[in-house]
């Protein structure tokens, strides 16, 4: 499987604080069958800013360590790159926040109880530049929650998204765990990743969301989120996203529709 969302790289966000946390996720990943791990710290202008070369560093300093103690896993760049104003001239600038430097995709943050006015005219604008953004967790997000049917339109643009495996499995929450299988079942979720910070509260772990997951749209389906699609991104290779599923009764909020 490939985890193409992990804050594992140490020191340098709110993930682990030390090389060794961090090789320890990565023997955490490796035993839940994780191959692949996108490592995305946090980037938003002003908090966390770092450069390009301090993050290929820790990647493979931490390839490193954990090649030295038998740990089977690659790692590659990427970031959990916040939606602002600059975002398209950072994503010029700074080689690591389009995943694996492929130029091709990136991983977008919105706030957690938020979506900026205009969000989805900026996205796709960005995406009529050539660069794909991946929506993370919008699960997760107070806002999308409330407007869960606008991830429609830009998804039917080309705009993709990735879902927690937190939250597929409810420890994140119930309402989050219905909204999670909700875009499972629109087919409005493309990705699973583990959004880990942690080798302990938030572990780098895909396998149990995954078949879950499989229970509400099929083993082959599921699979695909953490394997087909997630090696394309990293590829920076076109992925043919699934046909919608419309949503009925759109006067009423989803949570009471369930």
């Amino acid at each position: 499987m490939i985890d193409l969302h992990c804050h594992i790289l140490p020191g340098i966000d709110d993930g682990p604080e030390t090389i060794d946390e961090a090789v320890d996720m990565c023997r955490i990943a490796s035993a839940d069958g994780i191959k692949t791990i996108v490592a995305t710290p946090h980037f938003n202008p002003g908090t966390y800013e770092n450069s390009s070369e301090k993050v290929f560093r820790l990647i493979d300093e931490l390839g490193a360590k954990a090649k030295e103690r038998g740990i089977d896993v690659r790692i590659l760049p990427g970031a959990d790159v916040s939606v602002t104003p600059e975002l398209p001239a950072y994503l010029k600038k700074e080689e690591y926040l389009t995943i694996n430097r492929t130029g091709r995709y990136f991983l977008a943050e919105f706030p957690a109880a938020s979506a900026p006015p205009g969000w989805d005219m900026f996205l796709l604008s960005i995406l009529n530049s050539g660069t794909i953004p991946v929506i993370t967790h919008p699960e997760r997000n107070l806002w999308f929650l409330e407007h869960p049917n606008s991830l429609y339109d830009v998804v039917k643009k080309g705009v993709m998204v990735q879902v927690t495996a937190m939250s597929i499995t409810g420890d994140l929450g119930e309402d989050i765990q219905k909204f999670s299988i909700y875009l499972l079942k629109h087919n409005l979720a493309h990705v699973i990743a583990s959004d880990a910070h942690s080798a302990t509260y938030r572990q780098p772990l895909l396998s149990h969301a995954v078949r879950m997951a499989g229970d509400v749209i099929g083993k082959e389906r599921a699979y695909a989120l953490v394997t087909s699609i997630p090696a394309a991104i990293i590829e920076g290779r076109h992925v043919s996203l699934p046909e919608l599923i419309e949503p009925v009764g759109q006067k009423k909020r989803w949570l009471q529709r369930v």
